[in-house]
C-alpha cells in the first residue's frame, strides 16, 4: 500500500504511508559498531509506552555484553498524554531522558528537540532499509536544507479490518470474508445486520462505523477514508487549511470536496434514515474503554476496526466476558482483512491507503552520551532485534527486509502486507 505524508493540524501531523512490496536489491543499513567496552560506565535513561521492560531487557543485556557495563534505567507510561506533557516538560527544563519514543504524527513539529543521526548511514541506505512511511516521518532537513535521520523505528502499525468469520459463512457464504471495496461493503453491511424492536435497533450490527463518541478508533477510520478520497489537508507549504474548499470536479463536472464526501460517507452508517444505518448510541457504551469490543466480542457487531494489537485485546475481553454472557465470539473466528479501498485493488492500477501509527525511538538533544544513546537504538533495532520484538509483540516490521516473512502469519501478516 502506497501512502504519502499531507496533513498537519495542530499538534498533531497525520501522514500518508507508503509500504512498497517488492523487496529485492533492499540492503540492510546500521550505523558503524561501536567498539567493545567503548560505554562502559555510561548511564541512559529510556521513557517508552505500553511495551513493559521485560520486552526489551535481552536486548539491553546483549547490548551489555557486547558494548560495556551500561546502566539502562527504562520507564513505562500507560497514558499518552501524560507521556507527552512529562517530555516536553522535562525537555524544556534541560532535563528528561535520553532516548524516548516518539509518535510518528509528533516529528513535524517536535524534531528540533531532538539529536539527529550520526552520519554513519546515509539517507539513501535508511530509505533502502526502512518503507517509505519511515522516511517520510523521520528524515527532516535543517536550515541549510540538509536532510537528517532523526530515528530507526522497530515497527510500522496500521488500521486493519477485524471480522466475525461465523457472521460472513452465514450470510455471505460464496466469499466469506470482507468486501474489499467500501462500495461493496455497504452491500455486506446490509446482508449481515438483523434488525430488531430492541433499544439498540440491532439484534447484529453490520459494522461499527458512523459515530465518533463510541467507537474507540473513529477519527483514524475517517482519517483513513478522507485519505483514500485524496483529500488535500493542507497547501504545499503546510500554511493555510484547504480541505473544506473544492477540490478537483466530480464526474459530471461539479465542483468536489473529497474531504465531504468522506464525512457523508462515513456517517451514513449512524442515520437511520439512510440504507446502510446499522451503528447508534445503544451498541456500545461511551463511557466503557472496550466500547465496540464487547459490542465484537458479544456477537452483536460483524466488523469493528484497529491495529495489531486489538487482536490480543479482543482475546483478554472474551475470557472476561465469558463469565457474563452465555455467547460470545470464537477466537477462530476472529480474522482480519485489508481495511477497505475506494477502488478495488485487484483491478485498479495506483495507490491504496490506510493510516499509520507508531511510536519510534529518538534522542533527545538533551543528552549528554549521544554516541551511546544512539548506538543503542541501532542496536535494538537491526534486522535481529527486529525480529524479536515482532515476536514480543506482533507489531509489523518497519524493515523492508522483513516484511515477506512476517505477511505468512495468519493474523498479523494483514498488518505487515499493508
Amino acid at each position: 500500500m502506497k501512502f504519502t505524508k499531507i496533513f498537519k493540524k495542530g499538534m498533531a501531523v497525520l501522514l500518508l504511508l507508503t509500504l512498497l512490496f517488492s523487496l529485492s536489491g533492499c540492503r540492510t543499513k546500521e550505523l558503524p559498531k561501536a567498539k567493545r567496552g567503548e560505554f562502559t560506565g555510561t548511564e541512559l535513561t529510556v521513557y517508552n509506552v505500553f511495551d513493559n521492560e521485560d520486552v526489551f531487557m535481552p536486548m539491553l543485556q546483549a547490548f551489555k555484553a557486547e558494548y560495556g557495563a551500561i546502566q539502562v534505567n527504562y520507564r513505562k507510561f500507560n497514558n499518552i498524554e501524560e507521556y507527552r506533557e512529562v517530555i516536553l516538560n522535562e525537555l524544556a527544563e534541560g532535563e528528561g531522558p535520553d532516548i524516548f519514543f516518539m509518535h510518528n504524527s509528533w516529528f513535524y513539529q517536535d524534531h528540533k528537540k531532538l539529536l539527529p543521526a550520526p552520519k554513519g548511514v546515509t539517507v539513501q541506505a535508511f530509505k533502502e532499509t526502512y518503507v517509505d512511511v519511515v522516511a517520510n516521518d523521520v528524515i527532516m532537513k535543517d536550515d541549510t536544507g540538509v536532510e537528517n535521520i532523526y530515528s530507526f523505528p522497530l515497527y510500522v502499525d496500521t488500521l486493519a479490518l477485524y471480522y466475525n468469520r461465523a457472521h460472513f459463512n452465514d450470510k455471505i457464504p460464496e466469499r466469506g470474508t470482507p468486501a474489499k471495496t467500501w462500495a461493496a461493503l455497504e452491500e455486506d453491511v446490509f446482508k449481515l445486520k438483523k434488525e430488531d424492536n430492541s433499544f439498540e435497533r440491532f439484534k447484529v450490527a453490520g459494522i461499527s462505523l458512523g459515530r465518533a463518541d463510541n467507537i474507540l478508533r473513529g477519527v483514524d477510520i475517517l482519517l483513513a477514508i478522507m485519505l483514500q478520497h485524496g483529500t488535500q489537508f493542507y497547501d504545499e507549504n503546510f500554511r493555510k487549511a484547504i480541505f473544506a474548499e473544492s477540490q478537483g470536479v466530480s464526474s459530471i463536472g461539479l465542483p468536489r470536496n473529497p474531504a465531504l464526501d468522506a464525512v457523508e460517507f462515513y456517517t451514513s452508517f449512524g442515520l437511520p434514515t439512510h440504507r446502510n444505518y446499522t451503528w447508534n448510541s445503544f451498541l456500545s457504551n461511551v463511557d466503557t474503554s472496550e466500547k465496540e469490543i464487547e459490542t465484537f466480542v458479544r456477537g452483536k457487531v460483524s466488523m469493528i476496526f484497529g491495529y495489531s494489537y486489538l487482536y490480543e485485546e479482543i482475546a483478554r475481553q472474551t475470557e472476561i466476558m465469558a463469565k457474563k454472557y452465555p455467547n460470545i465470539i470464537e477466537m477462530s473466528d476472529v480474522s482480519v482483512a485489508e481495511i477497505p479501498q475506494v477502488y478495488d485493488p485487484d483491478t485498479t492500477v495506483g495507490e491504496s491507503a490506510t493510516l499509520a501509527s507508531y511510536f519510534a525511538p529518538v534522542v533527545a538533544r538533551t543528552t549528554e552520551n549521544p554516541e551511546a544513546a544512539w548506538a543503542l537504538i541501532s542496536f535494538i533495532t537491526n534486522q535481529d532485534n527486529s525480529r524479536y520484538y515482532h515476536d514480543k509483540t506482533h507489531r509489523p516490521t518497519a524493515r523492508r527486509d522483513l516484511i515477506a516473512e512476517q505477511s505468512e502469519d495468519p493474523i498479523y501478516g494483514v498488518f505487515a502486507a499493508q
